[in-house]
Formats: structure tokens, sequence, C-alpha cells
């Protein structure tokens, strides 16, 4: 066996995956696993905050060298860094909607996203594989802004990335919307939750993630662990009762009444019960990295010492 929290190669994977049939498997032959302890972990891409903007070709390059310098072999990769335009082009953050020229950005995106071949996302697809890894999610802020065509297109646009299903910081009043597309395109999308308690359409709450995972069998959960400290919710317990819903969750820590980002180890959050829960209850849940809290170190650093943090928290 391979040390504790290294990567697998194609060769040792095989082997393992030997005596299952093909049909359960469903994986790319170049994909690796990033496990420490049974643990498999990745990476939201939002945590390189040091990219070049929306749209430079040297994203994607940048995103899987540094996920090689790391040692994480999957992402979720966040549509900004798919996509020529910022997420805040695509009206998520209501704020961006006020801004001057917003209905004209607003429209352009989404022509792009109508017209663009799919070949430009399988290409950044090849851009993973060649290199081992893989994007498991692809992060899109779905909301009522977008159109039913447009809803569609980024599917098969999911599709052509190698992605399984979405995560979403999205509302329920969207979801609801999204139940035929991810039934017809039979791809989850997994519902990421803020600890916005005050706006009923928010996922702050177990409530409210009950409210969505009773419209449809391919609607899961992407948690985020801070967020849900920071709303003052109990994410231990959560885990406990929905494991089997759970996609992945966003590894960080926050502080509670919600309170700051702050380096892992130094919030409220329970991350080592949380991390030891799923490696325990063998809980086949993805726990990806999220580096929010800032420093003057480059994000590869932050992100290093965020992984060796879980990999202490696990020995």
């Amino acid at each position: 066996m391979p040390p504790t929290g290294c990567l697998y190669s194609r060769r040792h994977f095989g082997r393992m995956i030997a005596a299952v049939p093909l049909t359960a498997v469903r994986l790319q032959q170049t994909q690796r696993l990033t496990l420490i302890n049974g643990v498999q972990f990745g990476i939201e891409t939002f945590s390189f905050q040091d990219l070049p903007a929306s749209g430079d070709p040297r994203i994607v390059p940048t995103i899987v060298s540094n996920m090689r310098d790391i040692g994480v072999a999957e992402c979720e990769i966040m549509s900004a860094h798919v996509e020529p335009f910022p997420g805040v082009s695509t009206g998520w953050w209501v704020q961006a909607r006020r801004a001057p020229g917003y209905e004209r950005l607003r429209e352009e995106a989404r022509q792009w996203r109508l017209t663009t071949p799919m070949s430009h996302y399988a290409a950044i697809r090849r851009q993973f594989e060649d290199a081992g890894l893989r994007i498991y999610l692809y992060n899109v802020n779905f909301n009522e802004t977008f159109t039913d065509a447009e809803r569609d297109r980024t599917f098969e646009a999911a599709k052509a990335l190698g992605a399984e299903g979405f995560s979403s910081s999205t509302v329920i009043s969207e979801a609801r919307r999204l139940v035929p597309f991810a039934e017809r395109h039979r791809m989850f999308v997994a519902m990421h939750n803020h600890n916005n308690l005050v706006d009923p359409d928010q996922f702050a709450t177990p409530a409210s993630f009950e409210t969505a995972l009773a419209f449809s069998p391919y609607f899961k959960v992407t948690l985020d662990i801070g967020h849900f400290t920071a709303g003052n919710q109990d994410p231990v317990a959560f885990i406990q009762k929905h494991h089997a819903r759970i996609v992945n969750i966003h590894v960080r820590d926050r502080e509670r009444n919600n309170g700051p980002n702050r380096p892992f180890g130094q919030g409220h959050t329970p991350i080592r019960e949380v991390l030891r829960l799923i490696r325990d209850e063998r809980y086949p849940i993805r726990c990806y990295l999220e580096y929010e809290y800032g420093s003057f170190r480059f994000s590869v650093a932050e992100v290093k010492r965020c992984l060796e943090y879980c990999r202490q928290a696990l020995a």
C-alpha cells in the first residue's frame, strides 16, 4: 500500500478495483484519488485567489499546476474559471445587478453560453485528464436570470467538462425551476449553503436543505461547514442525519454568530470532528478544501497548510 495521504497511481488504483464491475466504477481512466486515512480530498478552485482574470488562457493551466503541486487530484471548478466573464456578470450577486451596464453584460454572458461549442469545455476537460486530474463538480450559481435555454445549455457544458454534477450557491425558488433539467439530464445538483438566516429563500439551515431534497432525488448537498457554523448550525449533526445525500463538504473555518473566516483550527468550525466522523463512519463524502481567510502568502502555500491541518486531524 502507498503511504497515507499520497495520490494513487493508475496502476495501483486499477489493482484496487480489478474485482469491481466496471459499471459500478464510472471513473475516468486518468482519475487519481487523494486519500488521507480513507477520506477523499479535493479542492474548490475558488481557493486559488491569485489566478489571472476570467477569460485569461492561463487560468486552467495554472489550476492544473497548482493541484499537482498541492497533491490533490479532484476539483470543483468555478464557472468564472471556465467562462470568459466573472460570476458577477451572471446575476448571483444582487449588488452587481445595480451596476451601470449590468443588463448588457448579463445578455452577453447568456449569448456566450448559448453559442459556445461544447469543444470549449471538452478542451478544458482534456487539460485536467492529461495531467491525471479530474473535474468532479461544476460550480454554477443558478438564479432567476437564467433562461430555460441557458439552464439546459449549462447542463450540457457540465457533461462536456466531465463533471458528475453541479455545486450551486442558489436559492430554494430556483431549485424548483431546476427539477426538470436535473431529471432530464440525469445529473445531480448539490445545493451550497451560506449563512443568511434572514431570507427564507436561502440555503442556510437544515430545514432549507430538506425542502430542496424533497423536490427531486437528483438534488444533493454541498455542505459548507464554515458557513453552517457561522449561522450557528451543527455540521456534525447534519452530516449524521443526511450523509446519504451529501456529495461533498467545503472544509473551511469560521467563527459563530456570522463571524469571520479563520485559518484552519482558529475558528469555531468543528473541522476535526467532521473529518473524523466521515472517516470513522466511512461516509463517501468528498472533503474539498476552500481557502478564504486571506494572507500575504500565495494560495498554493496556504492550501498546503490547510491540507496538512486535515492530515494531522486524521492521523
